[in-house]
């Protein structure tokens, strides 16, 4: 049995890890009693490269108890945008433009 990891478990470790920066940043400015409220948007998956969902699914358990899941119609503190190949269609709204955000782009995340 290989110990390779998944393209797709590459993607998560990598997103959590940017995903936990933010959240000691946000933890050292402010006092708040709530978690943070992440939601993620998908592409529409024309022609993926990678499985969005395994992504997502091994984002949201490692971040499971440090934040609360939303849809991608509510209020949020962050956004994770998971698109599925390099044309990367999936894109923040103009009125969320200053939101934190995470975009994985099929094989990679944007800086």
């Amino acid at each position: 049995m290989s110990s390779r990891l998944s393209l797709e478990e590459l993607l998560a470790r990598q997103a959590v890890l940017r995903i936990r920066k933010w959240l000691r940043e946000r933890r050292r400015g402010e006092k708040q009693d709530c978690s943070p409220r992440l939601a993620i948007k998908f592409c529409g998956g024309c022609n993926p490269a990678i499985e969005r969902g395994a992504v997502a699914k091994r984002i949201r358990e490692e971040l499971a108890k440090e934040v609360s899941w939303v849809s991608g119609e509510e209020e949020k503190d962050f956004l994770l945008i998971i698109n599925g190949c390099e044309t990367a269609c999936a894109d923040m709204p103009e009125g969320e433009r200053k939101t934190p955000t995470v975009v994985i782009c099929g094989e990679a995340l944007l800086p």
